[in-house]
């Protein structure tokens, strides 16, 4: 990447870099810059300029540094570095981000080598975090913490977090504990206003009306949590309320991030997400779309089928091929807005119970026959007058004009209900309803309009078929 290229901060951080001051003078000047732009920075680098740049900071440093990576990256750098400095990378991480760089190792023998380079300890913590589905609390917990006792004094608890914050991330919160149970918590604010009763006990100003989860909680119903008590830190226990670890509003910001990205490539019909657009191949990009592909040819060859079917009357009205493209358009827009509503309620947890179903659908019912009523007059006056300004009597227009507007306002209400039922139906089989994507609803649609528009046609004109 040429230095016309890079951000200002970036440009200043090579110049520091490729100057010829000595390292300590390097890490005095380069200690002003976020870690974020210096982890940029580091994937810019040669190999040479890396080394360089290593030996500009401590491990702790680095480690601060590599936690600003997407894992991707940090993995691709750690596999041509040497063991020794990964394992002091290593023992200076987070166990939340190591646990992201882990697995990014997909190779059981390859990550089983990157895990030997961490502590006993730590490793423990790991693999049992491994352990965990992705979806659940327990996959993104740190086990990083300011643990303290309820029997501590104020002055005793202050000296345990001021020995405690360097291996913690987030000193927002300490947890009260007796025993290894969490009995209580202390903000950062209260236990420094505490300060000037240093004898006091901690049990004695402690909060005991606790909000926990437990590792095996859904990863959308901890978000919803943290909304709703304008948290950023949540406590983790087990079943019997014993101190776990904590999850942060960062880790599930990542969470909420990766889960908008899976539901976008679903919607869009895409097996999986695209994570880095360098790295995407011509043959990964036709495996990922090559599936919903398939199946959507093989469901449009249906529709063939039903034009193919109903041949005998776009002989007799060859203009009812004209408004196909607006019945089918219409139609398949209709359905998309109704899957996003869905998928939406659905990740937010407002579908949780057989009464929010009913009024959902109750409410898209009514959606649809609204939308339908104001669409079919508007084309019908539309059809009528398009046909008599080209001199067709009112007599011939309006049969056909009644076929437009019946069929486009029949289509609004099904695809409404199609957009809304599907996923749902999903759901209900234990599957992402994220999946019943917009080329899926789409195509349904066309399936369903199709057989609308000729059955009405059909009917009405059955007297010339």
């Amino acid at each position: 990447m040429d230095d016309i290229d890079l951000m200002q901060y970036e440009s200043e951080i090579l110049t520091i870099l490729r100057s010829d001051i000595p390292p300590a003078e390097k890490r005095i000047q380069l200690d002003i810059y976020h870690d974020y732009e210096l982890s940029q920075v580091m994937l810019t680098l040669t190999d040479s300029e890396r080394d360089q740049f290593f030996q500009c900071f401590t491990s702790d440093q680095l480690a601060n540094i590599f936690a600003q990576l997407p894992p991707e990256e940090a993995v691709e750098l750690l596999r041509i570095m040497p063991a020794g400095q990964i394992k002091d990378i290593f023992a200076g991480m987070q166990s939340d981000d190591l646990i992201d760089v882990i697995e990014c190792f997909t190779d059981p023998d390859e990550r089983l080598t990157y895990l030997t380079l961490v502590g006993q300890k730590k490793r423990q913590g790991i693999m049992t975090l491994l352990d965990f589905n992705e979806n659940l609390a327990g996959s993104i917990m740190n086990n990083n913490y300011i643990q303290i006792n309820k029997e501590d004094s104020v002055k005793t608890a202050i000296k345990k977090m001021v020995d405690q914050a360097p291996q913690t991330e987030f000193i927002n919160n300490l947890y009260v504990v007796d025993s290894g149970y969490l009995v209580g918590v202390l903000s950062l604010k209260e236990i420094i206003s505490a300060g000037n009763r240093p004898q006091e006990l901690i049990k004695d100003i402690m909060t005991t009306n606790l909000v926990a989860i437990t590792p095996w909680t859904k990863n959308e119903e901890a978000i919803e949590t943290m909304k709703d008590y304008d948290f950023v830190l949540l406590p983790v226990v087990n079943k019997d309320f014993k101190m776990l670890g904590i999850v942060s509003f960062d880790d599930m910001f990542e969470v909420l991030n990766k889960e908008s990205d899976n539901d976008y490539s679903k919607l869009a019909g895409l097996t999986e997400i695209v994570i880095d657009e360098k790295k995407e191949t011509v043959y990964s990009s036709v495996k990922k779309r090559m599936p919903w592909l398939l199946i959507l040819l093989f469901i449009n060859l249906i529709t063939s089928s039903i034009i193919t079917g109903f041949e005998d009357v776009l002989k007799l009205i060859p203009t009812l091929a004209l408004f196909m493209p607006v019945i089918l358009n219409l139609a398949g827009n209709t359905g998309v807005q109704s899957l996003g509503v869905i998928i939406r309620l659905f990740a937010t947890n407002q579908l949780d119970g057989r009464k929010a179903v009913r009024r959902h659908l109750l409410k898209e019912l009514l959606t649809g026959i609204i939308n339908g009523i104001i669409i079919g007059c508007m084309l019908f006056l539309l059809v009528i007058g398009m046909r008599m300004l080209q001199g067709n009597p009112f007599a011939e227009v309006l049969p056909f004009a009644l076929v437009i507007a019946l069929s486009i306002s029949v289509s609004q209400i099904v695809a409404t209900l199609a957009g809304a039922i599907v996923p749902m139906m999903f759901n209900l089989l234990k599957v992402d309803p994220a999946v019943a994507s917009g080329p899926l609803i789409t195509t349904i649609n066309d399936i369903i309009s199709l057989l609308i528009y000729f059955g009405l046609a059909s009917i009405l004109f059955a007297n010339y078929l």
